[in-house]
């Protein structure tokens, strides 16, 4: 009986693996400029955007400011002192919607989401402001009983006269003209410290200001 020749074998296994090796360094090499591959979604990540963004429709600023690389000073946690201030900051406060939309992916410097953030247009309640308040500042002239609601000692008219008529066309501008606007932005975070960070781009703080940064 003539022995079989197994010598083959083991030579075909060998050159096989080789094949494999060179194969695998073809295709490490020809992938060197390919996109990351996030095998995992981060939910650490996902909790800052979150706590980022709910911070940011409570109009704490604070916090929000917490949650970006560099904790800025972002200047928006004095509330403004007159009345027809804090009534536009508060509606905008209250204005604030998000969405996340689709999971994060894989950057070279850490991971992103996309999202888009919705709030209230200043500009379209402060366009015409102006003369809503002349009209509204007529119209309480027009309604006074006494000439001492409306004038003071030296015959100006009174601040708290002026002053309640801009508020009531501010509430009739909020009431009438307002629209929302909304900032479609890719939120970028690193991991450094420890912990996750989202990086604070142009977009991201025009939409934290309400657009009063441009």
């Amino acid at each position: 009986m003539k022995k079989r020749k197994t010598g083959l074998i083991p030579g075909f296994f060998g050159l096989l693996g080789i094949s494999f090796a060179i194969l695998g360094i073809f295709l490490a090499l020809t992938n060197t400029n390919s996109e990351p591959v996030l095998v995992k979604q981060p939910q650490a990540a996902m909790n800052q955007v979150q706590t980022m963004l709910d911070a940011l429709c409570e109009g704490d600023y604070e916090t929000v400011s917490g949650c970006l690389y560099g904790t800025p000073d972002l200047g928006l946690d004095r509330v403004p002192q007159d009345a027809v201030g804090q009534l536009f900051w508060q509606a905008l406060a209250d204005s604030y919607t998000y969405e996340l939309r689709g999971d994060f992916h894989a950057t070279e410097s850490g991971v992103s989401v996309n999202a888009t953030i919705q709030a209230l247009d200043l500009d379209s309640v402060t366009a015409n402001l102006r003369q809503r308040a002349q009209d509204m500042l007529e119209k309480k002239i027009d309604q006074a009983e006494n000439t001492s609601e409306i004038y003071d000692a030296n015959n100006e008219y009174r601040e708290d006269f002026v002053m309640g008529a801009l508020y009531d066309a501010a509430l009739a501008a909020l009431e009438e003209d307002a629209a929302t606007t909304s900032w479609d932005m890719t939120l970028n975070l690193i991991h450094k410290d420890g912990q996750w960070w989202i990086m604070p781009d142009e977009v991201l703080l025009q939409a934290i200001s309400g657009g009063v940064l441009n």
